[in-house]
């Protein structure tokens, strides 16, 4: 029984450990957006505000992702540099969504929270 107790316990450090969620996180927050196309009343800068998915990614290949109905999202990220991609199903090539991007990395620190990134999907 000592030895059965050992093991369950070595394998719950081990699981607990692959995944460190209780870190020091920062709030990033923004938007998901269209510019470009026809220019409309509603929309007069050829913004528009995107459903659709925002994933951050990491340089150890980690991701964490987000879906916001209506273009806004919000990530809670450990500090580290990452970088933001996104799609909507409004915006689509060749029957596949157009991958969007930040136009630069994100760097997360905990000086305070992150406001305002947009992920744009640029189309003519």
């Amino acid at each position: 029984m000592k030895t059965v107790c050992s093991v369950v316990a070595a394998s719950i450090s081990i699981l607990t450990g692959c995944s460190d969620q209780s870190g020091p996180r920062q709030t990033v927050t923004g938007l998901l957006i269209r510019v470009g196309g026809p220019v409309t009343v509603s929309q007069p800068q050829n913004r528009l505000p995107l459903p659709g998915t925002v994933v951050a990614r990491n340089a150890e290949g980690e991701q964490f992702t987000t879906t916001g109905k209506n273009g806004r999202f919000q990530l809670s990220l450990s500090p580290g540099t990452y970088r933001l991609t996104g799609h909507s199903p409004q915006v689509m090539v060749d029957n596949h969504q157009e991958m969007c991007f930040a136009a630069r990395t994100v760097h997360v620190t905990m000086r305070g929270p992150l406001h305002n990134i947009w992920v744009v999907c640029s189309i003519p």
